[in-house]
């Protein structure tokens, strides 16, 4: 028999391994062809890459129980898919972890996606940030940017205290603006300018206007 090997184990019970031809199947029972023909077999649990048809792998025979050990062949593509029965862990305890793509990188989770570090960096060209609710909480924020463009419905802004410096400002209302304060101060260098179709000043005690010149009419 051609690529057969025996093995006599200490219960006495016969193995053979032959390299045999995957027919077809899914996830952990396949149909392959053997010495013996057409035979029924299961994944072992060591071997993580799903078999394809056509695949030439690695079968272990013993006690009526057909088992794929290993891919040892795939003709025409290399493409394979990693498949495991549980929980998995990667642990690298004294080194590090590098995941290296080509062209896409793909994390997908049907519940949840932790990702916990010291420190994170992110570099990319572009990105996109779909989410039906975003919660971000921290102790300092810095950020740089050479434009921003912010576009809502809604937009709540709470805070203690506010300190923007601002070489130009320009804002269009095409509604209403509407400021409430305890003490509202302004204070312009050169020129204020007010203009409106009618306007209306009321205070509960004193108005007080000094200048130089006051022009009214």
């Amino acid at each position: 028999m051609t690529n057969v090997s025996m093995i006599h184990n200490s219960m006495e019970n016969l193995t053979e391994t032959e390299i045999v031809t995957v027919q077809g199947g899914s996830e952990h029972n396949f149909m392959v062809l053997s010495s013996l023909g057409v035979l029924r077999a299961s994944v072992a649990f060591s071997c993580l890459v799903v078999p394809r048809e056509g695949d030439r792998v690695l079968l272990s025979r013993c006690n009526n129980e057909n088992h794929i050990l290993a891919i040892i062949e795939r003709p025409d593509v290399s493409d394979m898919a990693i498949s495991f029965p549980g929980n998995v862990a990667m642990q690298a305890k004294s080194g590090s972890i590098s995941m290296v793509a080509q062209h896409k990188l793909s994390l997908t989770s049907a519940k949840q996606t932790q990702i916990t570090s010291t420190e994170l960096a992110i570099n990319t060209m572009k990105t996109n940030v779909l989410s039906q609710e975003l919660l971000v909480k921290g102790d300092k924020v810095t950020s740089e940017w050479r434009q921003i463009n912010v576009i809502a419905k809604v937009f709540h802004f709470l805070t203690d205290t506010l300190t923007q410096h601002i070489k130009n400002s320009f804002k269009v209302v095409e509604g209403v603006d509407q400021l409430k304060s305890l003490n509202y101060m302004q204070t312009v260098d050169k020129t204020l300018s007010i203009r409106s179709r009618d306007a209306v000043i009321t205070a509960r005690k004193d108005i007080k206007i000094d200048g130089e010149r006051i022009h009214m009419g």
